[in-house]
This record gives C-alpha cells, structure tokens and sequence, in this order.
C-alpha cells in the first residue's frame, strides 16, 4: 500500500502539471487530489479482489503502506537537503571541505540503508496478515504500477518544451 500511495503521489506529479494546462479554471491542486484519491480508491480494489483480501486484511495493508509511505517521504525529503549541502560543497571553483564531503557522503549512504531497510520492515509488517503469495502479488502488483508512473513522468518531461530529459542515477 506504501507503493501504493508513492504511486499515488507519483500521479498526482503529474497531474498538477498537466492540470494546469487545462484551458479551463478550477484549482489544479483539487483535481490533483482527487486524482490521487481515484487511483488510490481503483487500487485497494484491485488488490483486495487481487489478492482476496477480507476487508480488514485491506484496511491494515493500507495502514501499513500508509504508515511507510509517510516515513519514506521524510527520508527522501533529508536526501534533497544532503544532496543540495553536497553541491554545495562540490561547486566548481570552490575548493571543498573535505571533512564536510565526508560526513555528507556518508550521511547520503546511511540514509540510503535506511529506505532499503524501511522496506524490509514493512513487508515484515505486512507479512502479520498476509501470506506470502499475497505479499508477493502486491509487490508485483506495487511495482508495475511504480514503473508506470515513472514512465509517465518520463514521457511528460521529454514532451515539455524547455527541459532536457534527465538521465538516471546509476
């Protein structure tokens, strides 16, 4: 549910933008939500008709999903704030800290243990109402839907006038 909800969030990217574009008024921050509430609402169906969940099956997936997704943002949101300290310090020109470029790194790696790490919990988390059959088709289920938004939101930028696709981080 967590994917879930990084799906969701992952559409709604992209509907604040395109809704924008819409010639018509309205506010695009509301259609992006409810955009995001549609597809969050289309996919627990899916999943609990999917993977025959009960309906408190799928209430605590959701919970749990919902619980992790929240803890994911807060790690992605201190990894744009090392990664910008971390330019910082790697400008052009300007010689750099070594002491601070090396705390940062390592701060960068230890966080990136920590995403990984706050998906091994919730599957365990999950694994306390679902069985492992069920844990595996929502994680297939999670992922094609995760690579459907990122190819959306590929798709949409290279369409975008003035911006350059970006290339993946290895």
């Amino acid at each position: 549910m967590r994917k879930i909800l990084t799906l969701v969030a992952g559409l709604t990217l992209l509907a604040v933008p395109l809704s924008a574009q819409d010639a018509g008024g309205g506010d695009p921050a509301g259609r992006a939500l409810e955009l995001r509430r549609m597809i969050e609402e289309r996919f627990t169906a899916r999943v609990q008709e999917e993977l025959g969940l009960t309906d408190e099956q799928s209430r605590r997936m959701t919970e749990v999903v919902g619980n992790y997704f929240v803890k994911r943002r807060v790690l992605e949101q201190e990894e744009r704030q090392l990664r910008q300290r971390l330019a910082g310090e790697l400008r052009p020109g300007v010689a750099a800290n070594k002491d601070n470029v090396g705390r940062l790194t390592d701060q960068l790696l230890e966080l990136k243990v920590r995403y990984v790490q706050s998906y091994r919990e919730e599957v365990k988390d999950l694994s306390g109402f679902l069985d492992p059959v069920q844990r595996a088709q929502f994680l297939i289920m999670r992922e094609r839907l995760l690579d459907r938004i990122q190819q959306a939101q590929e798709a949409r930028t290279d369409s975008a006038p003035g911006f350059r696709r970006r290339l993946n981080r290895p």
